[in-house]
């Protein structure tokens, strides 16, 4: 199950936030969990794409070349990002995701997306960017859209609903779930029960934004 561990993200110029994306410097290499067939043009999961032993008198070369997500037409359309969380929606409801895990994974990639419409400052970013002032271009937030709001909290609550922590990193990122729907309550509660993790400066940095009631993505400093 997907869960995060508060640790050292800042290590080679990298930004950690409560909702667990860490956006690096230089950037990662996007997830591939996804993948799209050249051939027939549908997605399918990369785990489902391996091969049993019995099946390699093949060459990888026999095999045509799968897609992601970087690689679809909308890609490098203005509205990219909208137009992924829409894509991402329809996956879920035409039961691409046929397993929990891969329901949750779905689910947390809207959580970070829909994020992403308040997470970032909407001038500045990309002069600080280019200067290396990563906590200036992510600290500035807006409210988010109404629209965006319903879907953010809908998503949420449905990821709530299956998403079962089994250790410290997963019932933090539950506690999160909680604080961004509004649900102090259970968000304290939560975070009342990690006794040990291995980064506690930002756990209080999520228990305090909390008993503020602030319910937005937080950056952890």
């Amino acid at each position: 199950m997907y869960s995060y561990v508060l640790s050292s993200y800042y290590v080679h110029s990298s930004i950690l936030f409560s909702d667990g994306q860490a956006d690096c410097s230089p950037l990662n290499l996007p997830d591939s969990s996804i993948l799209i067939c050249t051939e027939c043009k549908l997605e399918f999961w990369r785990d489902d794409a391996l091969l049993e032993d019995e099946n390699t008198d093949f060459s990888d070369s026999d095999l045509p070349e799968a897609k992601d997500i970087s690689d679809m037409d909308f890609t490098f359309e203005p509205d990219f990002p909208s137009k992924r969380i829409a894509y991402y929606f329809s996956l879920l409801e035409k039961g691409f995701a046929n397993t929990l895990d891969r329901e949750i994974y779905l689910r947390i990639e809207l959580w970070h997306l829909l994020n992403n419409k308040i997470r970032y400052k909407p001038t500045g970013i990309i002069d600080n960017l280019l200067k290396g002032n990563l906590k200036e271009a992510f600290s500035g937030q807006e409210e988010m859209p109404e629209a965006i709001k319903n879907l953010f909290n809908s998503n949420l609550e449905k990821l709530i609903n299956v998403y079962i922590p089994e250790n410290d990193g997963e019932r933090l990122l539950l506690a999160e779930m909680y604080r961004e729907l509004g649900d102090f309550n259970k968000a304290l509660k939560l975070l009342e029960k990690i006794k040990h993790h291995n980064n506690e400066d930002h756990i209080k940095q999520i228990v305090e934004a909390a008993k503020r009631k602030i319910s937005k993505v937080i950056v952890l400093t």
